[in-house]
């Protein structure tokens, strides 16, 4: 009885800490992201870049954007909460599976490991938005010597680590469009540095793949 007991006791635990997980990882996320756009602004560095984008798309990409974030917040929130906006067909788990809730919970701070390190790694040359009066050094050591994209790979990880965690319909269109909208300004993106690196990103392409 003790040993069952015991195992009772280990999956109850495991179970909420999966539950915790999310929420904690996306929040972890915001502050190292924060955290470190304030100690660049401090030195004197321009994070944030205007960039070009059509009126009618801002107009409606931005409320967009807003919405779906705060489903999510109050998705990943529900455990603690209790409050839900979707439909219950949504939430329903499609595989009820603590293994599977534990990879994802391990797969969850593994995203946030990536993005401290990869913002160690980017030091001064962080930016957000594409700008060509205002860009970094090109970074293509450490964590970018294993992927030209370590920022995008760690949101990456984390949709997809919370679609395992909670396995449910809403998270797992959620992480697919996210790695759609992600590839998208990756590739987005790579026309950029295409254009202000030149041959030195040409180069960094033919020895360092695009996710890992």
């Amino acid at each position: 009885m003790p040993f069952f007991r015991f195992i009772f006791i280990t999956v109850n635990i495991s179970d909420n800490i999966a539950d915790l997980t999310p929420a904690t990882g996306f929040f972890l996320l915001i502050f190292l992201i924060s955290t470190h756009s304030v100690l660049l602004k401090k030195d004197g560095v321009k994070v944030s870049s205007v960039t070009t984008q059509k009126p009618g798309l801002r107009k409606w990409s931005y409320p967009v954007f807003v919405f779906l974030l705060l489903l999510f917040t109050t998705e990943i929130s529900n455990p603690l909460t209790g409050f839900s906006l979707l439909p219950e067909f949504l939430n329903n788990f499609l595989i009820d599976s603590l293994f599977i809730r534990i990879a994802g919970t391990f797969t969850v701070f593994l995203s946030v490991f990536v993005l401290k390190t990869t913002l160690q790694h980017f030091g001064n040359s962080l930016r957000f938005g594409l700008n060509e009066n205002n860009v970094g050094k090109l970074i293509t050591t450490g964590v970018f010597a294993r992927s030209r994209n370590p920022f995008f790979l760690s949101l990456l990880l984390y949709f997809f680590g919370t679609a395992l965690v909670f396995p449910n319909l809403f998270f797992l269109i959620f992480a697919i469009s996210a790695f759609a909208g992600i590839h998208f300004s990756i590739l987005k993106e790579e026309k950029f540095l295409q254009k202000v690196y030149g041959d030195e990103y040409f180069e960094y392409c033919r020895n360092v793949r695009r996710y890992f």
